[in-house]
């Protein structure tokens, strides 16, 4: 029986090295974690997941632990939430042209839905500079939609 061993050094041959893709297409990498259609895209995304997620681990539990205290639960998956959610979008300025560009990217109904949520939780905790911010992002989504 006779069995061939493969050559290693011809299977990578077919890979480019570094030294000689120098200088030709070089990648670009950008980090989008730090540009306003992030942070309005995570925004809403957050809010508007919570929603679904919240209601079927809510259902879970309370299905399968008749002990806990669910209210508890969703106030603490709420509180989390929205404060994540904040994290993105405090970083918009509804005066830059660029951050405006991101929001009428994103103005939809589920925009204004996510937008018009985060207001009533930080009204609840009488967070009203948080209240302040999201309505002008809010009143800017109106302008854009038909």
């Amino acid at each position: 029986m006779y069995t061939k061993m493969i050559n290693l050094d011809n299977i990578f041959s077919l890979f480019s090295t570094n030294e000689e893709l120098d200088g030709v297409n070089s990648v670009v990498q950008m980090d989008f974690s730090q540009t306003p259609i992030y942070w309005v895209g995570m925004y809403k995304k957050l809010v508007l997941n919570h929603i679904n997620f919240n209601k079927k681990v809510l259902k879970f539990f309370k299905e399968s632990n008749q002990e806990l205290d669910v209210d508890d639960m969703k106030d603490a998956g709420e509180f989390v939430v929205y404060h994540r959610a904040w994290h993105y979008i405090q970083n918009i300025d509804i005066d830059n042209k660029e951050h405006i560009i991101a929001i009428k990217k994103y103005a939809d109904e589920y925009l204004d839905t996510s937008l018009k949520l985060g207001i009533s939780f930080f009204e609840q905790y009488e967070e009203y500079e948080k209240c302040a911010l999201l309505k002008k992002i809010l009143d800017k989504v109106k302008e854009f939609q038909p």
